[in-house]
């Protein structure tokens, strides 16, 4: 009946309603409650005192009546006498009771020193808010014991009062002992504790060098030139270092204690503390690149600086090296990862040395990546290919670290590293992940120089180029099947053509915004020069991994040739550009005629001509032709390409072989 079916949608949509109220009421509690949360959080403790000094307050504003109360009640010497026993009694309980739980918070600290380094321990065992606490409650105990001999009906309000404030005050400085002691046996806790006195130590040498420098600083004469090129060393700070050498033996034994629970921790498998660990190590090292201020030196390739090698560094980098080794023969996984992270952590926090001039090299941060590389590396035997992604990863973000803030050259051994590494998953099979994984880093690494600002990546940029070929090579010798197309999955990061996350995808994004930059785009400019320097000698390379695709047989060469057509349709475009300056614009199309003249150097005979055709290599370079031939691109190029008993000329047109591509698509 109509009716019926009235009510029953009625009746849904107070339901929905219902539930929407209810939904949104416990939104507002969950709100209501984080709120209160954070709120305690912050102010909880002074909240707390409030209260308590509130009460005290309203306490000795109402003595006068408790005073009136007791006098009644205390009216008799025999009912002085048992108050004073009372009192007496409840002290000496006291007493006992503080040395009971003295003796207990105390002795469960002392178990627990099998869990930390010993020097730690004496400095926690001796920690001054836990017998302050344990002071003040034997005090005050012993305070009221001794207000029993105050008791007189004159005072009966103010010993009541003073006995009872006392006991709170006792029962309040045994939990905050207990409270103090979970904290101080808190692993994560004595990390937090370790970290704070390492820091307050380091800012107290700071303090001091400080203090020091008048008494250390050299009279510059008045006719000394400054140029920008100039060191800016601290001298003064410097010195006071050189004298005072024994200045980071806390700093070092903080380090040895924070390995010391990083190996404990890891060993009983217990990765959130070791974690902690390796983040304190890395905290300490922060804290000392600020107190030491300007007086680090870079290598010197032609001269030989003792102040350049910080001994703190190599201890550091060497006590994370072994802890690596601890975990790799365990076969522990994570305590590796977190070792690599903790020395990926280390490159960053090097990188902001300031080496007292602009042309520096960042040596302390190259140190720390040929660690990393190194720890990696010596994974490969062991079969953790889990953990040479993890490595693969930090190895490459690494290198990204040291291009934006060093010089481009300083990721060469980075990206050799790299792909030695990826090169395993030619070898074995568990390890072809790895190798994709290499080829992303690669990509990714090949893309961040094009966008560098530095003006000079072209060493850079080929030993890149050299290491994706090496691991393509390699990889191609690894037998394909046409279902699996494993050459073209693994080399996919950098060559793949229908990827949205490979590099030529990406270089297409940045063509196109390079295209609607301005002519005076600076930022456009530089990176106009940088594809050109990066295609200069591109074609080598690729000619040669297509003709090895194409003699294996493999599916890659299907990348290969949508990469090279691609690319040079790239390379045009950018030329086109109208940032792009006159010389640029040469360069620029002289290498796309080069490197789509890479596709002339496939054989002639029936078999590859055959093969080549299945992935319509005709028609991707008309296509390609086509695409490029537009009335603002006069740099064409004719590439002829010679099959049997039949003769091609797609190529890239210029308006001068307009009528050639007119006849040909008739």
């Amino acid at each position: 009946m109509p009716w019926r079916s009235h009510i029953d949608r009625a009746v849904k949509r107070i339901r929905k309603a219902v539930a929407r109220r209810i939904a949104a009421l416990w939104q507002h509690t969950y709100r209501a409650q984080f709120q209160l949360g954070v709120w305690k959080l912050r102010y909880g403790n002074i909240a707390f005192y409030a209260v308590l000094l509130l009460l005290v307050s309203a306490s000795a504003y109402l003595s006068p009546a408790l005073q009136n109360v007791l006098a009644i009640y205390y009216s008799t010497e025999p009912a002085l006498e048992s108050l004073r026993g009372l009192i007496l009694n409840a002290g000496s309980a006291l007493i006992g009771a503080a040395a009971i739980v003295t003796s207990l918070v105390l002795f469960a600290m002392q178990v627990n020193i099998e869990r930390m380094p010993h020097g730690l321990f004496r400095r926690l065992s001796a920690d001054r808010k836990l017998l302050g606490a344990f002071a003040s409650a034997f005090l005050l105990a012993i305070g009221v014991a001794t207000l029993s001999t105050f008791v007189g009906k004159a005072r009966l309000a103010l010993v009541v009062l003073a006995a009872s404030w006392a006991v709170v005050f006792i029962l309040i400085s045994f939990m905050y002992a207990y409270r103090r002691a979970l904290v101080l046996i808190n692993p994560l806790q004595q990390l937090g504790i370790l970290i704070q006195d390492t820091r307050k130590e380091l800012r107290t040498w700071s303090r001091r060098a400080q203090r020091a420098m008048p008494l250390l600083e050299r009279e510059e004469s008045a006719s000394a030139t400054s140029s920008p090129s100039d060191s800016t060393h601290d001298m003064a700070r410097t010195a006071f270092f050189q004298i005072n050498n024994r200045w980071t033996d806390g700093t070092k034994r903080a380090i040895r204690h924070a390995m010391s629970f990083a190996r404990r921790y890891a060993e009983q498998g217990d990765y959130e503390v070791s974690g902690a660990a390796l983040n304190s190590v890395v905290g300490i090292n922060a804290a000392y690149i600020d107190s030491k201020g300007k007086t680090f030196y870079a290598n010197n390739p032609f001269v030989d600086n003792p102040l350049s090698s910080d001994s703190f560094f190599n201890d550091t980098l060497e006590h994370l090296r072994q802890n690596a080794q601890s975990g790799i023969a365990r076969r522990d996984e994570q305590q590796i990862e977190q070792t690599l992270q903790a020395m990926a952590a280390l490159v960053r926090v090097y990188l902001g040395i300031d080496y007292s001039s602009p042309y520096a090299s960042k040596s302390h941060a190259q140190l720390a990546a040929g660690y990393l590389a190194s720890a990696v590396q010596a994974v490969v035997p062991h079969g953790m290919a889990d953990v040479l992604l993890e490595g693969q990863r930090l190895m490459g973000q690494s290198a990204q670290y040291l291009l934006a803030h060093g010089d481009p050259n300083d990721i060469a051994t980075l990206s050799e590293k790299i792909a030695l590494i990826a090169c395993t998953g030619c070898a074995k099979e568990d390890y072809r992940p790895v190798t994709m994984e290499g080829m992303t880093q690669l990509a990714n690494l090949t893309f961040d120089l094009l966008r560098s600002g530095s003006r000079d990546i072209h060493f850079a940029v080929g030993e890149v180029r050299r290491d994706v070929a090496l691991v393509s090579k390699l990889f191609l010798n690894v037998p394909d099947t046409p279902l699996s197309n494993s050459h073209s999955t693994f080399l996919g990061p950098y060559y793949s053509s229908t990827s949205m996350q490979s590099l030529r995808s990406r270089l297409t994004a940045l063509a196109n915004a390079i295209s609607e930059a301005q002519p005076d785009n600076t930022d456009a400019q530089s990176v106009i020069r940088n594809i050109e320097r990066w295609a200069d000698g591109l074609y080598q390379t690729e000619k040669e991994l297509l003709l090895e695709a194409v003699k294996a047989k493999s599916h890659f060469a299907f990348d290969m040739i949508h990469w090279i057509t691609g690319v040079t349709e790239i390379l045009l475009a950018v030329s086109n550009a109208p940032a792009c300056d006159h010389h640029s614009q040469e360069e620029l199309r002289k290498h796309a005629r080069w490197l789509i003249a890479t596709l002339t150097w496939i054989p002639d005979d029936k078999d590859t001509v055959t093969f080549v055709e299945n992935f319509q290599m005709t028609e991707t370079l008309f296509e390609a032709a086509v695409n490029v031939n537009r009335p603002d691109n006069r740099g064409g190029y004719l590439v002829k390409v010679k099959y049997p008993s039949m003769s091609y000329y797609p190529g890239f047109v210029g308006s001068f072989l307009q009528p050639e591509l007119e006849e040909y698509t008739r």
